[in-house]
């Protein structure tokens, strides 16, 4: 296993204003790591507010419509039971495939930007 210690954080090499944090040879700098964070809280936010609406429109759709709950359109089935009992679940694990998919992508970029840091830290290294 390779070093899992945490160093704390320093002025980053060359006199720049940014910090670093080293987990191995792996190096966030704060102004990268809040990118992502920010990236990441925008992500999870309108995520958040998509299942919010969805989910408080079945209730509202009862109480504004009653064709919604009381009329049979499909084998007795009402729009309301077969939407909670199917299409529900089919919107909450695509909404799920696809928030883990973009959150993946915004952990590649977090990668990317931390070799990035590892790069011109060993440039800087060697020139100096």
């Amino acid at each position: 296993m390779g070093d899992t210690t945490m160093q704390a954080a320093a002025p980053a090499r060359g006199g720049g204003s940014q910090t670093e944090t080293q987990h191995g040879t792996h190096i966030d700098t704060i102004e990268n790591v809040d990118i992502v964070f920010r990236a990441q809280r925008r992500l999870s936010f309108s995520y958040g507010a998509v299942f919010f609406a969805v989910t408080l429109a079945i209730p509202a759709s009862s109480v504004w419509w009653k064709s919604w709950y009381a009329t049979p359109i499909w084998g007795g089935f009402t729009a309301n039971y077969l939407f909670v009992s199917l299409f529900y679940y089919v919107f909450l694990w695509t909404m799920a495939w696809t928030y883990s998919k973009q959150a993946d992508k915004l952990d590649e970029t977090l990668m990317h930007m931390a070799d990035a840091a590892v790069a011109s830290a060993d440039t800087i290294g060697e020139e100096g």
